[in-house]
């Protein structure tokens, strides 16, 4: 099995101008479908992330990625399968593309050990 990082952005309209009923509905489906990823054994994490981070240039730290620009990640998955074609398949299903404009970004993950 590939192992894949999966970086999740926002695009558009946010999640958060939905009514906290709809927002509710999108966390439980994305829940659900996560959960079903997870028996599957596709899923191996996936986390939120904070929206301003830290870049590091050299030797040059702490400069605030919020002050560089607007291409917040909002999340990450860390998913395997046989190859990236099957993957693509199972990620048209995520339900973040039915309430909201996302973009999700596929890296295979080149093991080293």
């Amino acid at each position: 099995m590939k192992k894949f990082m999966v970086f999740i952005y926002p695009q558009g309209e946010s999640i958060f101008n939905l009514s906290k009923e709809n927002q509710q509905k999108h966390i439980q489906k994305v829940g659900a479908y996560l959960g079903n990823l997870k028996q599957d054994n596709i899923l191996l994490d996936a986390q939120p992330l904070q929206p301003a981070g830290t870049l590091l240039i050299g030797n040059k730290t702490n400069l605030s990625t919020d002050a560089i620009g607007k291409t917040d990640i909002a999340g990450f998955y860390m998913l395997q399968s046989e190859n990236k074609e099957t993957l693509i398949n199972v990620l048209k299903q995520d339900p973040r593309f039915e309430d909201a404009s996302w973009k999700l970004e596929i890296r295979e993950v080149l093991e080293m050990m």
